[in-house]
């Protein structure tokens, strides 16, 4: 028998240490850059991920444009065909893209047909003028199809090779002391932060189902920490004229963000729910942070142990295809739908204005120009995040385009997706919990959102 240590002996497949720091930083690192790291822009500092959409839209928007035709009629198409006609979906991806409830199905065609008849011109007034189409088919969902494209192949670099968990173990003891929420739940919230909002939730419930959470928890989690992604902000703040502040933009974003999640866990109706584990699961240990490790040690032990099973090359491209094909035929159309039917009822019906009325003399009691257009937003939001700005863009004072943008991403319950997540998962929230958090928000958001515009950014 040899006396050589096997460990010793050098192997032709290399150091699988080195391999997973490697394959730990490399990506991270990249991923930092691509949505963290200041540019300077044409006019001021951007981000790149930024400067990429930007360049999209600049060189190939016939292109996008005729893009967003093919998939949002074949998104509806296929959504008929395998929803409701002969068609039999052959892998469960068909079937989680194209086999879908009524209400979605509705929406995917009236998607397609907005789309087309924006396009075309063949539209009545009311579906092609600027306010209208123009705005979402025109404009929104053009930016959206480039942001897609590259949030496809450019978040996994955050979210899939251990930055998430890396970042989420040094924040761990703050949500712990700060939001009465174990270690994991950091982690979970940047995958909203990093990723997006609807990923964010579908964690938490699955963490909630494994028994890591109590009902609170999740509750909290998935309520508190939805925070819209860095690239939805950018768009968001690209659509108000706001790109040029976009580093002031965000930073009030975060920060109204962490009041909000101080608030809404102490009050109703989130510390209504209650502080037990899913019948059925066991309590599970937070072990975020080992005994005796510090926060770093904790965090370079998680990132390298998702680094370890994190995809390679060719899984990397195949679930960023899979991404983009997911995004852009499932919420693409569904989105085209829902602002285009908002958009009409906020210019061609008094719905909306009915609802804001008693908004209007607040607005103006905290001296909000132009309060009167800014209004519906306060209210338009809960049925999509791009509601208030797409209602905003026009407003002319920057001061309450600032407010409207941060209204956008603060409310966080929308129920085109993650309300509709949130219903359908097992944590006990109802459309009337749904309502008082997007209220609560708004009320929290809305005196910050001008301070911070008047005093601050402006």
């Amino acid at each position: 028998m040899s006396d050589v240590d096997p460990r010793d002996t050098p192997s032709d497949s290399g150091d699988p240490t080195r391999a997973n720091w490697l394959k730990f930083i490399i990506p991270s690192v990249l991923g930092a850059a691509l949505f963290l790291m200041p540019v300077p822009g044409p006019e001021t500092w951007t981000i790149p991920f930024g400067v990429a959409i930007d360049w999209l839209n600049a060189n190939f928007a016939a292109l996008l444009k005729w893009t967003l035709v093919a998939v949002t009629v074949t998104s509806g198409l296929l959504t008929l065909w395998y929803s409701y006609g002969p068609g039999t979906p052959k892998t469960p991806l068909m079937v989680q893209y194209f086999r879908t409830s009524a209400v979605w199905v509705l929406l995917r065609c009236l998607g397609a047909v907005f789309t087309v008849l924006y396009t075309t011109g063949m539209g009545p007034e009311w579906i092609t003028s600027g306010a209208t189409g123009g705005t979402v088919v025109g404009s929104l969902m053009v930016n959206l199809l480039a942001l897609f494209a590259l949030a496809s192949f450019g978040l996994p670099l955050l979210s899939d090779y251990g930055f998430m968990e890396f970042v989420g173990a040094l924040l761990s003891r703050a949500f712990r002391f700060l939001f009465r929420l174990p270690g994991r739940s950091a982690i979970d919230g940047l995958a909203s932060w990093l990723g997006a909002a609807p990923l964010g939730v579908m964690l938490t419930v699955q963490q909630y189902d494994k028994g890591v959470y109590t009902t609170r928890e999740a509750a909290t989690v998935a309520t508190t920490f939805s925070i819209v992604s860095i690239p939805f902000c950018y768009v968001i703040a690209k659509l108000v004229g706001l790109s040029d502040v976009f580093f002031a933009f965000y930073g009030c974003v975060f920060a109204i963000g962490f009041v909000c999640a101080l608030i809404l866990p102490r009050i109703p109706p989130l510390s209504w729910m209650p502080s037990s584990h899913k019948p059925g699961t066991s309590n599970h240990v937070d072990d975020t942070v080992h005994e005796g490790e510090t926060l770093i040690q904790a965090g370079t032990r998680l990132g390298l142990e998702r680094a370890r099973t994190a995809p390679n090359f060719v899984e990397f491209i195949k679930n960023g295809f899979e991404n983009l094909v997911f995004m852009w035929f499932s919420l693409v159309p569904a989105t085209v739908a829902i602002a285009m039917i908002a958009l009409i009822m906020v210019e061609y019906t008094p719905v909306f204005q009915w609802l804001s009325l008693p908004f209007v003399p607040i607005l103006e009691w905290a001296g909000v120009a132009e309060a009167k257009a800014a209004a519906p937003s306060l209210v338009v939001g809960f049925a999509d995040m791009y509601l208030p700005a797409l209602i905003g863009k026009s407003i002319e004072s920057q001061e309450t385009r600032f407010l409207v943008a941060i209204l956008s991403v603060s409310q966080l319950i929308y129920m085109s997706e993650v309300g509709a997540i949130l219903l359908r998962s097992n944590l006990g929230l109802n459309i009337g919990h749904l309502a008082m958090i997007f209220v609560i928000r708004t009320i929290i958001a809305t005196p910050l959102a001008i301070i911070l515009a008047k005093y601050v950014v402006f």
